[in-house]
């Protein structure tokens, strides 16, 4: 038990912040199968709460939620102590939003519905040298 314990903490840890269950589903599936452990989130007070709780290496963060914006809960992010890398995501592809994702932070931004070679590019890109944390 101590062993899967300790293979737990060594997990690098994701948060997924998105109102879509398929889209929470199909990322904590296939990271899950990556090796990493996954928290995810349908609102941003949920996935704020999870952040401030657990410090996640990375947030995969939409751009849309029922509750907010997520470029402003980007900000937040990017504000407190402990920083993640963000990647922010959105069905709607405007060069507008993507711009200022970046300028917000963001390190990357994927457009709905993404591609998994791409989705799995972006993952390997931010996480190589991350140190756990957890």
């Amino acid at each position: 038990m101590r062993r899967l314990e300790e293979d737990v903490m060594n997990k690098k840890l994701i948060l997924v912040i998105d109102d879509e269950p398929e889209i929470r589903s199909l990322l904590s599936r296939f990271l899950g199968r990556k090796g990493f452990s996954v928290l995810a989130a349908g609102t941003l007070v949920e996935g704020r709460r999870l952040f401030d709780q657990s410090k996640p290496q990375l947030v995969f963060l939409d751009v849309n939620l029922p509750d907010g914006n997520g470029l402003n809960e980007l900000k937040y992010i990017n504000s407190s102590d402990f920083q993640s890398k963000v990647i922010m995501m959105s069905a709607f592809d405007h060069n507008e939003v993507k711009m200022e994702a970046i300028e917000n932070g963001a390190l990357d931004f994927l457009s709905k519905p993404f591609n998994i070679a791409r989705l799995d590019q972006v993952v390997q890109s931010q996480l190589v040298n991350t140190p756990n944390t957890n």
